[in-house]
């Protein structure tokens, strides 16, 4: 991305306008630190490391700058500022709803594409509560009033502007993901497809006895899997889920940059040489954490939708399985995204892994009628990104003691997701 050198100004602490070349030597060290926070995310990154790569004296970068966060949160500011040009812009777009709605996606698409990088290092956990949640914010509030005023022109069902805006966003996310294999469509189809589905949803034509008039939000008491459910652990698996619980509540509080072995196996209560029997490093703790809690939470989701035989009424109660599911582990979901940056790898295969899955119960809906004819691949990619990102805002970035999505969102996602916006 080509970082544009900002007018003269007085800089945040209170020093005097830069001169031309001021200006200039400051624009060079935003432009080393963007290509030096993408190479190594925000906690792996060094203010000797950006001024090596600009070719400046670490005296010189303190000239400009008072440290590493006052750098990201200028970038921060730069990347959304760009966005908000677009997005005025776009909002003098006149026409038919249909093509207002696919300008707003395309913006919000190609913005998260340019930008990937930037926003996979958002997930860090170091930066949620300072810079991640205020980004995604400004974001959302414009498609808030988007949505709000379409709604108030009658051209889209009144479902809650706050979920639409989140939802969408996460859809884009999902889809810029780098999903370790060649993109078969183009970036027009995409959003035209992205646009088809928050229009119509995914209701099939094949009749549907439904339980009630309206969308239930209760669950069905899960049942077990197989025989061996519920046997007791050897003392080694034992051990090993010790460690894991104990990483969930360290890694979670302290991100898994910060967190240290010493820590987690303090917290487990076992000894350090235990540790070392079961994992041989922290980064090997976090990968078979994450496959962990991947394999807990598909476990559960099975239990609750497995006894559904409509493809539809399996939608509503897995997203609300999963729902529940985060609430209960709402703080090592945190490393989810961070491993985006920690190791990529582990983060793709747990998408992948759940995304497996997920087409395969599509594809089985979509040939009883119950789903209607969609790409499955596009399909279970939205949904995982549009469920993903209410999660994370209603759940996971909530400070309240006991976070959850509320009844009213729940509800208009499930109409959102079966029905589409078309009134």
């Amino acid at each position: 991305m080509d970082l544009p050198v900002r007018e003269k100004r007085k800089i945040s602490d209170g020093r005097p306008s830069l001169t031309r070349k001021g200006l200039a030597t400051r624009g060079a060290i935003l432009e080393a630190a963007h290509r030096v926070f993408k190479d190594m995310g925000y906690y792996g990154s060094s203010i000797s490391e950006i001024a090596r790569r600009c070719g400046v004296s670490m005296g010189n970068f303190y000239q400009y700058f008072k440290n590493k966060e006052q750098v990201f949160l200028e970038l921060s500011d730069l990347i959304l500022s760009q966005f908000m040009v677009k997005a005025e812009f776009l909002a003098s777009t006149q026409g038919a709803f249909e093509k207002r709605l696919e300008e707003a996606i395309r913006l919000l698409y190609e913005h998260t594409r340019e930008n990937f990088a930037f926003h996979r290092i958002l997930g860090e956990s170091e930066l949620t509560d300072r810079v991640t949640i205020a980004y995604y914010e400004a974001m959302a509030r414009h498609y808030r009033d988007f949505f709000r005023r379409e709604a108030q022109a009658g051209n889209l069902r009144p479902l809650d502007p706050n979920m639409i805006s989140y939802g969408l966003i996460g859809i884009c996310y999902f889809h810029s993901l780098d999903w370790g294999e060649r993109e078969k469509i183009s970036s027009r189809e995409s959003i035209r497809q992205m646009a088809d589905l928050i229009l119509h949803g995914i209701n099939g034509p094949a009749r549907w006895k439904k339980r009630s008039a309206g969308p239930s939000l209760s669950l069905p008491p899960p049942v077990a899997l197989h025989s061996s459910e519920g046997e007791p652990l050897t003392k080694g698996e034992s051990t090993r889920q010790a460690i894991f619980r104990a990483a969930e509540k360290v890694i979670g509080r302290l991100g898994g940059n910060r967190a240290n072995i010493s820590e987690i196996t303090r917290e487990a209560g076992v000894a350090l040489g235990t540790f070392y029997v079961h994992f041989g490093s922290k980064r090997e703790l976090i990968e078979g954490l994450v496959k962990y809690v991947n394999s807990q939470m598909r476990r559960e989701l099975q239990r609750r939708v497995s006894q559904n035989q409509d493809r539809r009424d399996a939608e509503r109660v897995g997203m609300i399985a999963f729902y529940e599911f985060l609430r209960k582990h709402r703080e090592v979901y945190r490393v989810v995204p961070e491993c985006e940056m920690i190791d990529r790898e582990v983060s793709l295969w747990y998408y992948k892994k759940v995304a497996d899955g997920y087409i395969q119960g599509l594809q089985r809906g979509m040939e009883k009628g119950e789903i209607r004819k969609l790409p499955p691949v596009f399909l279970a990619r939205s949904l995982m990104g549009l469920i993903h990102f209410i999660g994370l805002k209603w759940i996971v970035w909530n400070t309240s003691a006991q976070p959850e999505v509320p009844d009213h969102i729940l509800k208009d996602m499930i109409t959102l997701i079966l029905f589409g916006l078309k009134p």
